[in-house]
């Protein structure tokens, strides 16, 4: 499966698999936050934070830029291996009528790996039957953290039906394009290319009933993951400042976990929970428990001004 971080909610956070998501949404401004707490039912369990802010910085026409700010970091095992990353992106977005829009995005993120060296121990440092902090290791670390910087870029089409919540999101991207260094001690390894394509779609049934349909695919090396869901909306209110939604949706991860998740909506915020039911091998150990997800994420979006007529809701 894909070594970068990911999440099982991932059509909540499209900016993490694409820089061409920044922008994207209705409003003017969005902030997004997310913790995932992996395997808690092993001894050293997994946990991924991300945050991100995008903004639309200036619109002329059919043409939009947007800036944003992509936040990332997980940590695992006795030594606190992690990852962590920071990501200015900037997106350039075109309205193609008023219904379809296509962007391009470019990230450029400073990223870090490290570990603690002194949470580790070493055959060397035993005498016998006793463990001594203070006997040499035997072992070679020139250095416990690496800096690096890594470029990304993405394409990403949306598109909106007129006077229906019927909506959809493709989207592809290249992380890691330069394949920076970030290996430790005397290895030089690069990363790998990470590919993204994902999707993302609401198909509206009737006048409370929407469909949600979605898919990601991302590979970096001989590591893939593949993931599809589906599931239902249902709108609660209408209305000025009165707007609400409850979703239901259950997700596949091939070869991996089965994936529940509810969602709500009101106005300005979605809130989104999900539990990975681990099926793979790794079942023996977890014993299904996979792990949960929180996400949530604000949008402004301003009340457009009297007579203003705006049909395409990203411009």
């Amino acid at each position: 499966f894909g070594q970068d971080l990911h999440f099982s909610q991932y059509y909540l956070h499209p900016m993490d698999l694409s820089p061409a998501a920044c922008g994207i949404f209705e409003g003017d401004l969005r902030i997004s936050a997310a913790y995932r707490s992996q395997w808690r039912n092993v001894p050293v369990n997994y946990q991924t934070f991300m945050g991100s802010v995008d903004w639309k910085a200036f619109e002329k026409g059919n043409n939009l830029v947007s800036l944003g700010l992509l936040f990332d970091r997980d940590e695992a095992g006795d030594a606190g291996l992690s990852w962590l990353q920071i990501q200015p992106t900037v997106a350039l977005a075109h309205a193609l009528g008023e219904q379809h829009v296509l962007s391009v995005g470019f990230g450029l993120a400073f990223v870090q790996r490290s570990f603690e060296i002194g949470a580790l121990t070493f055959k060397n440092q035993w005498g016998g039957d006793v463990f001594d902090p203070g006997l040499p290791s035997g072992e070679n670390f020139n250095a416990s953290s690496k800096l690096a910087a890594s470029l990304s870029t993405g394409l990403l089409w949306y598109y909106r039906q007129n006077d229906s919540r019927t909506e959809m999101t493709l989207g592809t991207a290249l992380a890691h394009a330069n394949r920076p260094v970030v290996s430790l001690g005397d290895f030089s390894e690069r990363l790998a290319f990470r590919t993204s394509t994902f999707l993302s779609s609401y198909w509206q049934l009737g006048e409370r009933n929407d469909l949600f349909l979605s898919a990601a695919y991302q590979q970096m090396a001989k590591a893939r993951e593949l993931v599809f869901g589906t599931g239902l909306r249902y709108i609660l209110s209408t209305g000025l400042a009165n707007e609400s939604s409850v979703q239901g949706s259950i997700s596949y991860r091939i070869g991996d976990a089965i994936v529940p998740a509810v969602q709500f909506s009101r106005n300005n915020w979605t809130i989104g929970l999900s539990y990975d039911i681990n099926i793979s091998a790794f079942n023996e150990a977890t014993n299904g428990k996979g792990g949960i997800e929180i996400a949530a994420i604000w949008r402004r979006v301003p009340v457009p001004e009297f007579k203003t007529v705006k049909i395409c809701p990203v411009f």
